[in-house]
């Protein structure tokens, strides 16, 4: 009786072992997609005046990350924003202007450890003090960068009012440019490029975007920085809708309907940081190897086709 039930003790114990080395081997390791710790920081635009529910533009753009399948927070010591926004946190301060924020910043940064900054301010240098503020900006990036070696930054202009923030705007660029030059992880986002209309989108103060004008913002905000925080989060690409591409030439960059060192002007740009795409649909025609993203190869395979070598 005691051989037998050694045997059967033996008999589980083998059964045991075989069902944890296969159960081992036969585990599946499912990909899992990094939180992306995102910080906004701003002035009023950031914070949302103009918008009853102080949402700005991060409403639109916390479900536009969301819908693409980012997990993102928002981090920040402000709360501003609807109901409807789960993660209201952000950086944004009514009134303040490049030094104010650059006071704070390392006191932010130290406390919720951003991934990402969200960086649109300097429009109160100009309004306050009548004169851009540029090399501030690029102090404050320098600054951000010297806490943070690592982080990602998304540089912003103006929406295209008052007409004295214009001479701003113009500056913003070049101060990219030279970070992203330096190897920085600098990106120029255009929100200059809104289909703006002073009585659609500007709210009562006569200044600042009403929630419409705030939707339009989100929109240039997420078109100018998910390729890049897909590869920051590990986020696969969702399989897009098919969209009609008859028409569309490979290649053609701005739209023009030719493919020439335009279009290569343009795809430098844009993968530098320094601009955003001409056309809704240059997404498309600058995607030269059809992998659902604009990077690095894409410019490679422009460039040999205009060398007549593709």
């Amino acid at each position: 009786m005691y051989k037998t039930k050694l045997k059967a003790i033996k008999t589980l114990f083998s059964i045991g072992l075989i069902t944890a080395i296969l159960g081992g081997m036969f585990t599946v390791s499912k990909g899992s997609t990094q939180t992306i710790k995102i910080m906004p920081v701003g002035d009023s635009c950031t914070e949302g005046m103009g918008d009853p529910d102080w949402g700005s533009y991060r409403t639109d753009l916390y479900k536009y990350y969301t819908q693409a399948g980012l997990s993102v927070d928002f981090v920040g010591s402000n709360k501003r924003g609807p109901s409807s926004l789960p993660d209201r946190d952000n950086e944004g301060h009514s009134g303040w202007t490049i030094p104010q924020v650059a006071a704070s910043i390392d006191n932010w940064l130290n406390t919720h450890n951003p991934d990402v900054v969200l960086l649109w301010i300097g429009g109160n240098d100009m309004f306050q003090q009548g004169r851009e503020n540029s090399a501030g900006l690029s102090n404050l990036i320098d600054q951000i960068i010297n806490n943070k070696p690592n982080i990602t930054i998304f540089v912003a202009d103006y929406y295209p009012w008052p007409e004295m923030v214009k001479q701003y705007n113009a500056k913003i660029p070049g101060v990219v440019q030279q970070k992203a030059s330096e190897g920085k992880k600098v990106y120029f986002v255009k929100l200059s490029d809104v289909q703006f209309s002073q009585h659609v989108d500007l709210s009562s103060d006569g200044l600042h975007l009403n929630t419409t004008g705030y939707s339009k913002i989100a929109k240039l905000w997420y078109d100018n920085t998910i390729s890049i925080l897909r590869g920051l989060g590990n986020t696969p690409v969702p399989t897009p809708t098919p969209t009609p591409t008859s028409n569309l030439i490979k290649g053609d960059v701005n739209g023009d309907r030719e493919v020439n060192s335009l279009d290569f002007g343009y795809l430098r740009k844009y993968l530098l940081g320094i601009d955003s795409l001409p056309f809704a649909e240059a997404y498309i025609t600058a995607d030269m190897n059809n992998d659902g993203e604009v990077n690095s190869l894409d410019f490679g395979s422009l460039r040999l086709k205009l060398l007549g070598l593709q």
